[in-house]
């Protein structure tokens, strides 16, 4: 019988305080136990014979690092044809178990379908096109195996390979590496389809998922939020009439990004989006600050529709202020990635002009509202000083208790301050 090891989270030495986790991340489900790793493992390895010496479930990540899914690590030992695997850490992505907002949420989205869809068809094809035209760079981690009844992703632990996330947003140098990544996802994508009959995935089916007619009704509190901070800048000098834009767009701006999770109508530009293109789902080989390699994470949110909603992500939830103060200049990297790319791919049809982009980018420039109002302060949290619980699964008052804190924050004060004005003169708060 192998030595079974159930962690409380507490991490490192006795002297140091508990890292701090996800509620529903203290306890893996049941179902997550030795004997379930033991017929993965027995899968993975093709060995009926493998037996677990020692088997340890801890929590996967940190506060706020995800949203849509409870992850763990998986640390077992094992025999397998002869040999001993001392420690292997396997990273279990599955569907949040405790009641409350998030599981419903999520449980409406088709996220975990959509995932496995990108795991097992889409990213495969993907790198045997790169390999065919001799380019062996890796886009995501390995999965090493999949269920849906439950819903279970497990996936190679990257971090042993020297992969680590950022802390914070990237600098220019660092954004600008990680658009060349992006425009090669997004070239990938417009050549398979470009190839469908080659290919036979049908990339245009995959239908936004973040804000639909199903899902408008949950993303309400991104909306009451807006509420809140308008009555914290209205005592800005010089930011009344901004503060008045807020309240007016409060009421409308999420059904008019409706139109954003749609693809353009052919022969519009199209590519596949990741859609959820922010910091926390990357993770990095760094040289001290200098990125060597990139993996991109959490491909739940993936659709067919416009390149400019991962780029505005980039500028927005990837790169810091120095990157939205040279824009120009990262529409312009991912432009030239994005065609050379395809020439290098052979295709026939060819991609947008820089303007092309550009105009791309105005048409969807509500999504800024979104990424700079909503989701920017909530990325630039500290996590570890914040109340999770309340983050993750809040009450109306708690929510409002904890915006009203976050709008006051110094840091994020700095951070609406360079992204109100740019939002009010661009007429995006009308």
């Amino acid at each position: 019988m192998a030595e079974t090891v159930q962690s409380n989270g507490s991490v490192g030495s006795e002297n140091k305080e508990p890292a701090k986790f996800n509620k529903d991340e203290l306890t893996p489900p049941s179902f997550l136990n030795e004997e379930y790793f033991l017929n993965v493992l027995k899968q993975v390895e093709n060995d009926k014979a493998l037996t677990i010496t020692k088997f340890e479930m801890i929590p996967g990540t940190k506060p706020g690092d995800h949203f849509a899914s409870i992850m763990f690590k998986a640390i077992v030992s094992y025999t397998s044809r002869g040999k001993t695997v001392s420690s292997r850490s396997l990273v279990v992505k599955t569907m949040p178990v405790e009641e409350g907002m998030k599981k419903e949420m999520f449980t409406q989205m088709p996220i975990f379908d959509r995932e496995i869809y990108m795991y097992t068809k889409v990213l495969p094809e993907m790198s045997r096109l790169m390999e065919s035209i001799g380019d062996f760079e890796e886009l995501a981690p390995r999965m090493l195996y999949h269920n849906t009844d439950p819903l279970v992703l497990i996936f190679e632990d990257i971090s042993k390979f020297g992969y680590e996330m950022n802390n914070g947003f990237l600098d220019f140098d660092n954004t600008e590496k990680v658009v060349k990544k992006l425009a090669k996802f997004h070239a990938l994508s417009f050549y398979m389809n470009d190839n469908k009959y080659s290919y036979k995935l049908d990339l245009p089916k995959n239908e936004g998922i973040m804000i639909t007619e199903q899902t408008i009704d949950k993303m309400q509190m991104l909306a009451d939020g807006l509420h809140l901070m308008k009555e914290e800048v209205e005592t800005w000098p010089g930011y009344e009439k901004i503060a008045e834009k807020i309240e007016v767009t409060r009421h409308t701006f999420l059904r008019r990004l409706l139109s954003v999770y749609k693809p353009n109508p052919e022969p519009g530009f199209n590519v596949l989006c990741h859609a959820d293109f922010h910091i926390k789902n990357m993770m990095f080989i760094k040289n001290a600050e200098d990125i060597d390699k990139i993996f991109l994470l959490d491909f739940q949110m993936c659709f067919w529709g416009s390149p400019a909603v991962d780029l505005l992500y980039s500028l927005y939830a990837v790169g810091n202020a120095s990157v939205r103060a040279r824009k120009g200049e990262i529409i312009s990297t991912y432009h030239e990635n994005f065609t050379e790319y395809l020439e290098r791919l052979g295709c026939l049809r060819k991609g947008p002009t820089l303007l092309d982009l550009n105009i791309e980018m105005l048409k969807i420039g509500l999504l800024e509202v979104l990424l700079g109002l909503c989701f920017l302060p909530f990325f630039s949290l500290d996590f570890t000083k914040v109340d999770i619980d309340q983050i993750m699964d809040p009450t109306p008052e708690n929510l409002a208790n904890m915006q009203r804190m976050v709008y006051k924050n110094p840091d994020i004060v700095s951070i609406l301050t360079e992204v109100l004005p740019h939002l009010f003169l661009k007429g995006l708060l009308d």
